[in-house]
């Protein structure tokens, strides 16, 4: 990946090297769509006027006009039953790219002479955003690059908390409108994308694999169409990145940032790897080969149970992105390269005192302490053939671990005063590749065809994951009371296709499709322990070693400690999922009372299986084998009521499913040393179904602006739940299916300029949402009576994982362009969140609110550079989970102030 980046590299420079023919000369790029529907126009032809220069719109609806000599141009917009357009006193500048977006309506009879327009000389990214969602067929919400440019947020999971609906759970989990990450879907570049985190348990993407500045949009679709997955009820959030840049780039930034509570103070540290910079182990931490088992396998192992103490850096990154398009003949080539780099450290207190029945069952405080790596590169390549073919190739790449350290102490479930020590290191690589074609075939009526095929693989490992206890015994001397080592290995692939036809009639217009996907993992872990229980005189002084001494391999032996396996955590299973897809649907244009109405839909059919094997101890002979098999219909439809220019009542309904992932189905237990639970799948998990409802009302006063309202409704079947279990040494983590549920809302979102209350206001803007959720999960509580006997209770509570409300404010203000300054205030917080679902009431475990403030200054100078200051977590308030109705803490993590400074080069 790295050479085909740096050979994209040397291409643009190439191309610097050869342009002086061409240099002080402009260029005009832009693209033309219907005003009512916001379809590409393919094969509009664009002309400045009185000159012989000119270009045809492509397949997307985009021009480019080359080697235009700088000055003001009248440029005429056309298209076959079309009224015409010309774009006056455009002005074109040397070596810039003048972007110029048009909208055509249909030609009436009474039409005779061309529309005049003025030309806007550069469209706001932020303002596009906003158009295209005017213009689409479904309810969403959408977060531009500029916006992530004017905030402290350095990846698309911290620009994405700002959405409407949207909240972020751990830092990179999206919900929306109060349902979990696994009832949501990610899609990069329209390609479905198997899970980027180091959590196996989860259904997620890391979403600061890609530079911000290579992002044309993050789009998050609340209602389904036909064409769209139907495994998403909450929303689908799709990363788009460029397919053609507008004009050659070169681009590096630098960043730097300081966390008040970590940077430059003493960290703990396991033993690093060689190559722990590139976010892999160096063979340190695996498993010794061949079949040793015992102690021959503890004599082969490395002692690293020693921490080291460091003075915590800064967090540090890096991107360098390339990307350029050159013309060939009638055709046209076009590449975006990136590298990305990140380094980060991270030190936080907590406690952790959960309860059962009003009964402590932990009550421990500690420090963990985290660093991090991901890097990542990607390379997109796109050729368009006489602008009715295009052609791309896009691969994506990106390297993740991470090191936790948690030293901690307090009493566990039995027993006296513990000492208690974690170290383990996480790591991920994904890649995903994908060829795709776009073509237009005028003799088949304007047919439409899109094809793709991609493969995606992914692999995640924990080796050499360990912990040990040591207790106080009655003489105040510390023992070895508990210990594990664990290694896992999870492999993961993806592959598939699909095709899309499309035929346009008038302003109608039919699509259908079919797609396959099959995904397939393995996964095994297997785990150890050093047993004590042999040990006899004259090695009873083995017991009350230091860590850093008691598992070195001359203690093992006979008299001495043994290494044995634990069959408990030792496990394998293998899945494999296929769906097969196919949809038809119609985007009517009809008329309402006057008023143009959009109707966009139809049906989509999936039927899907998902088989998994499962092994949940060592030499097991009772394997587990489950088989979930659906074929479900999914009908929907949207309708768009245009009541004016900038009006819209939106209507929506669909069907969709939710499917168990693996690891949900898996008899397989893995025990979460951070956590302190179990964790163990239930094979008896059943698919969900959820029908969608959603209403909303948007007013678009001006380019950049919106007021909009929403209201939403969604009927659950059987939704899947993670619940906590009690158990006589630790809670067990597992999934269920909970038979009736409800989710309803509100959203209310506001983007507005200040400048109507008066000239010193001109450059403030004010943007805020606020979301109101509610939701109702039946259930059947049992509990013991006074005499003795079972009582049985119908109870309601809410959703696992919902938030009540959530809300976000930011305060903006840019300087006019001649100073380059924008600063932006962010202001957010989320309502009190059922975290995990107990065994009743008493064992119901809430994240509780705080308030988060976040503050960005940028500053452009010298037309290339660009810097930002950021500071996030201002307030610096904890994170609180708290059980029960008396709200007993259960745990609490303090974090600190973060304070960033980043430079951006463009050549």
């Amino acid at each position: 990946m790295s050479k085909l980046v740096v050979v994209a590299a040397l291409c643009s420079l190439l191309g610097y090297a050869n342009s002086g023919a061409a240099q002080g000369l402009g260029s005009v790029t832009g693209t033309v769509h219907d005003q009512k529907t916001g379809e590409e126009l393919v094969g509009a032809n664009v002309v400045l006027v009185g000159t012989s220069l000119g270009a045809s719109a492509d397949l997307d609806g985009k021009f480019t006009i080359r080697n235009v000599p700088p000055g003001p141009y009248d440029v005429r917009v056309s298209y076959i039953g079309y009224t015409p357009k010309v774009v006056q006193a455009l002005t074109v500048r040397a070596d810039q790219a003048t972007t110029l977006d048009v909208a055509l309506g249909q030609e009436v009879a009474e039409a005779k002479e061309e529309v005049v327009v003025t030309a806007e000389r550069v469209l706001s990214t932020e303002a596009a955003v906003l158009s295209e969602r005017k213009k689409s067929a479904t309810i969403g919400d959408a977060v531009s690059a500029e916006q992530i440019k004017r905030s402290p947020d350095a990846t698309s999971s911290d620009a994405l908390k700002r959405v409407t609906g949207l909240t972020i759970v751990d830092d990179k989990f999206v919900f929306v409108r109060g349902v979990t990450d696994r009832y949501n879907a990610t899609s990069l570049n329209g390609t479905s994308v198997t899970s980027t985190d180091t959590d196996v348990d989860r259904k997620s993407f890391s979403f600061d694999l890609v530079p911000s500045n290579l992002l044309e949009n993050t789009v998050v679709v609340k209602t389904a169409t036909p064409d769209l997955p139907g495994d998403f009820s909450g929303g689908l959030v799709q990363v788009n990145t460029l397919d053609f840049p507008t004009s050659r780039t070169i681009r590096l930034s630098l960043s730097s940032a300081l966390d008040a509570s970590t940077t430059r103070k003493t960290m703990f540290a396991a033993p690093a790897g060689g190559h722990d910079w590139l976010g892999r182990d160096d063979g340190s931490r695996a498993l010794p080969g061949g079949n040793l088992t015992g102690n021959a396998l503890a004599h082969e192992l490395h002692n690293t149970w020693q921490l080291r103490s460091l003075d915590a850096p800064f967090d540090n990154a890096a991107s360098l992105a390339v990307g350029d398009r050159h013309p060939i003949g009638n055709d046209e080539l076009g590449y975006v390269g990136a590298l990305s780099y990140r380094n980060t450290y991270q030190t936080s207190s907590f406690e952790l005192r959960p309860s059962f029945q009003g009964v402590p069952l932990l009550d421990f405080t500690g420090d963990r302490y985290k660093r991090a790596v991901l890097w990542g590169g990607l390379l997109n390549l796109n050729y368009k053939l006489r602008g009715l073919n295009k052609l791309s190739f896009r691969n994506n790449y990106n390297q993740s671990a991470q090191e936790k350290v948690i030293v901690s102490s307090g009493l566990p479930t039995s027993g006296e005063f513990t000492r208690k020590q974690v170290a383990e290191w996480d790591e991920r690589s994904f890649y995903l590749s994908q060829l795709a074609g776009e073509h237009k075939i005028p003799a088949l009526g304007g047919l439409v065809a899109e094809w793709k095929g991609f493969y995606s693989k992914s692999r995640a490992e924990e080796p050499d994951r360990k912990q040990a206890s040591y207790e106080r015994a009655s003489s105040g001397a510390f023992a070895l009371r508990e210990n594990y080592r664990t290694w896992s290995t999870l492999d993961e692939t993806s592959r598939g296709a699909n095709t899309d036809l499309a035929w346009s009639h008038g302003r109608s217009r039919i699509k259908t499709g079919a797609a396959f996907e099959r995904r397939a993992r393995d996964y095994g872990i297997r785990a150890f322990a050093t047993d004590a229980s042999h040990v006899v005189a004259p090695n009873y002084d083995l017991l009350v070693l230091p860590i850093e001494r008691v598992f070195a391999p001359e203690n093992y032996g006979a008299g001495k400690f043994s290494f044995v396996p634990v069959t408990t955590f030792t496990g394998e299973y293998d899945g494999r999922q296929d769906v097969r897809a196919g949809y038809a649907m119609a985007d009517e244009q009809l008329t309402l009372l006057g008023r143009g109405l959009r109707v966009v839909g139809g049906v989509r059919v999936e039927d899907a299986e998902i088989l998994v094997h499962s092994i949940a101890q060592t030499g097991d002979p009772r394997p587990v084998t489950v088989r979930v098999a659906n074929t479900d219909w999914l009908p929907s439809a949207n309708l768009t009521w245009v009541l004016g220019d900038e009006l819209n009542c939106r209507l929506a309904y669909g069907r969709s499913v939710n499917r168990p992932e693996f690891r949900e189905l898996a008899d397989v237990l893995y025990l979460d040393f951070d956590a302190e639970q179990n964790v163990i799948g239930n094979p008896d998990l059943k698919r969900a179904r959820i029908d969608n409802y959603d209403a909303r009302l948007e007013y678009f006063p001006n380019p950049g602006e919106v007021l909009a309202a929403s209201v939403f409704y969604k009927q659950l079947d059987n939704a899947i739940e993670e619940r906590l279990l009690p158990s006589p040494e630790r809670f067990v983590r597992t999934w269920f299916n909970s038979p009736d549920g409800k989710n309803y809302g509100y959203e209310l979102e506001a983007r507005k300029s200040l400048g109507l209350l008066g000239a010193p206001l001109r450059g403030f803007s004010l943007t805020g949402n606020y979301t109101r959720i509610k939701s109702s999960i039946s259930y059947t509580e049992t509990r013991t009576g006074a005499g003795g006997g079972a009582v049985t209770t119908e109870r309601e509570r809410v959703m696992q994982g919902q938030s009540p409300w959530s809300a976000n404010v930011s305060l903006l203000y840019a300087a006019p362009p001649r100073f380059g300054t924008s600063v932006n205030v962010l202001y957010g917080k989320v309502g009190r969140r059922l975290q995990d679902v107990g065994d009743s009431r008493d064992e119901d475990v809430y994240e509780e609110s705080r308030d988060l403030l976040d503050i960005a200054v940028t500053q452009k100078f010298l037309r290339r550079y660009d810097a930002k200051f950021a500071i996030k977590n201002v307030l610096g308030e904890d994170e609180v989970l708290t059980s029960g109705r008396e709200k007993s803490t259960f745990s609490r993590i303090s974090r600190g102030t973060a304070y960033s400074l980043a430079f951006a080069m463009g050549l």
